[in-house]
């Protein structure tokens, strides 16, 4: 939204009205500036170079931004806060608003101070200036600080056409507004508003204001908050797409490896014929045509390992098929918990394309959050959770960090387990209240200590488990390293199968 001179005559005039105003705080943004003033009240003087939003607008007053200020706004702190308005005025037919301040030199004499606000041209500009010379400009690269400025004069003819289409003749217009005599309207549409004038439009509903600024700020306000309300849109949009596109590729790709498990049942066909005609089969055989198990009158081609013998080459194909199942089970939990995020997050991009108003986008936004966080779960969001037969919980560390503040922050009752002798997780067991914890939740707690440790793969992994009050960490020490004591020690043989069915639990 653009002001045209007669409009800049009566905020000259408004501003003139808040003489001995003093400026608190200076806030400078990328295209505005902002001065904290004192004034019966404390409000925000906002004078904003985009063309989109109203020059001259009344604010409220937040927080100060926290962190160092940037070069200029530390400047324009130092010359202006403390500072009083002394009035403002704009040249007849200029579209440009100077507001003059009373402020001090760095020996603490008064001097006057000069906020230039330039509107003419395509691209508006802010300037102080002090005598005679340009202290700061919002846009450098036009106005190089310490060059000379010479504020304008008023225009003797103002020129007619840069006058919008009032209903009262051009020549009236110049006339009032040489006496100071407006009267601001606040022109609407559907009911919002979108344009505040001195004098009423030849067209459009228009509503009376006290004073031009408050017709601004109304302005300033509902295109400030339907900008908001755009960008948090766009934002939300964009992540959503972001994440459903990266769980479409997950879900593609956990299909494929779904899909290279269907062998399963072959090999266990196979392990079965080769079991049952085990005496057709001699040591070096490379394949074998043995009996179907379950189609008696068809061969099957059974693929050996001729380096192995029939019993080994059995042993071989089952521990495959073991294998492939428990795989096979991991990625179709896999596959089912990728589809309800999938689903999720559809039904929040639907819900943030239907929402109306910027209240609603930010009543989506938690839980948009906390789809991206449960999406980071695995690196940031604490250790890994399971529950036993028994019910009780049992929390996994993921890093040297983790597993510090997880046996730091357990209770002195709980079990902690650890793999002997080797790098890691810390598992905490922690009992339900008035329930005993039995060899079956130490057997799982203590699988799941051995399956988040470098012997995932071995078998009969010794897992020493102690009270948390038995295990302290040397002064000095590494996050994850602890000493302990009173242990026993347990020897399990960790396998996906068994960790996905504790994870389904």
């Amino acid at each position: 939204m653009t002001c045209d001179w007669a409009a800049l005559q009566e905020l000259a005039l408004e501003l003139s009205g808040l003489r001995g105003a003093r400026v608190d705080r200076v806030d400078l943004d990328e295209r505005r500036l902002v001065l904290v003033l004192r004034h019966r009240e404390t409000f925000g003087l906002a004078f904003d170079t985009r063309q989109e939003i109203a020059p001259v607008y009344r604010e409220a007053v937040g927080g100060r931004r926290g962190g160092g200020a940037p070069p200029a706004e530390q400047l324009l702190r130092r010359h202006l806060e403390g500072a009083r308005l002394k009035g403002a005025r704009s040249p007849f037919g200029e579209r440009l608003l100077q507001v003059c301040l009373e402020g001090r030199d760095r020996f603490g004499d008064p001097r006057n101070l000069y906020l230039v606000a330039e509107f003419f041209g395509t691209h508006p500009d802010l300037l102080l200036v002090a005598e005679g010379h340009v202290v700061w400009a919002l846009y450098a690269r036009r106005r190089d600080p310490g060059s000379p400025y010479t504020l304008p004069g008023p225009r003797l003819l103002p020129p007619s056409r840069r006058l919008p289409a009032y209903r009262l003749p051009p020549d009236e217009i110049m006339r009032l507004a040489a006496a100071g005599r407006f009267s601001p309207v606040l022109v609407e549409l559907d009911g919002q508003p979108t344009q505040a004038l001195p004098f009423a439009p030849r067209d459009g509903a228009t509503k009376e204001l006290p004073d031009l600024l408050h017709g601004l700020s109304l302005v300033a306000a509902h295109e400030i908050r339907r900008r908001r309300e755009h960008d948090l849109r766009q934002s939300l949009s964009r992540a959503l797409a972001q994440r459903i596109a990266a769980r479409e590729t997950a879900l593609a790709r956990k299909e494929e490896e779904y899909l290279e498990t269907h062998g399963a049942e072959d090999l266990r066909l196979d392990g079965e014929s080769l079991k049952a005609g085990l005496h057709l089969v001699g040591a070096g055989q490379g394949e074998a045509l043995l009996p179907d198990v379950e189609e008696p009158d068809r061969l099957r081609r059974v693929t050996l390992d001729p380096q192995l013998g029939p019993s080994e080459n059995m042993a071989l194909i089952f521990r495959r098929y073991r294998k492939l199942k428990s795989r096979q089970s991991y990625l179709g939990g896999d596959l089912e918990r990728l589809r309800e995020e999938l689903g999720e997050l559809e039904r929040l991009r639907e819900e943030v394309a239907r929402a109306d108003g910027l209240q609603a986008l930010e009543d989506l936004r938690p839980a948009i959050v906390a789809t991206r966080e449960g999406s980071r779960q695995g690196k940031d969001q604490g250790p890994l959770r399971f529950r036993t037969a028994g019910g009780h919980e049992v929390l996994v560390g993921r890093s040297a960090k983790e597993n510090d503040q997880l046996t730091r922050s357990a209770r002195p009752s709980d079990l902690w387990f650890h793999t002997k002798d080797r790098q890691g997780a810390h598992c905490i067991l922690r009992p339900l209240p008035g329930r005993a914890v039995g060899a079956p939740d130490r057997l799982e707690a203590a699988l799941l200590a051995a399956y988040y440790s470098k012997q995932r793969r071995s078998s009969q992994v010794p897992v020493d488990y102690t009270f948390v009050r038995h295990v302290r960490r040397p002064r000095g020490a590494a996050p994850g390293f602890v000493l302990y004591d009173h242990h026993e020690t347990l020897f399990v043989t960790p396998s996906d199968e068994a960790i996905a069915r504790i994870r389904d639990r």
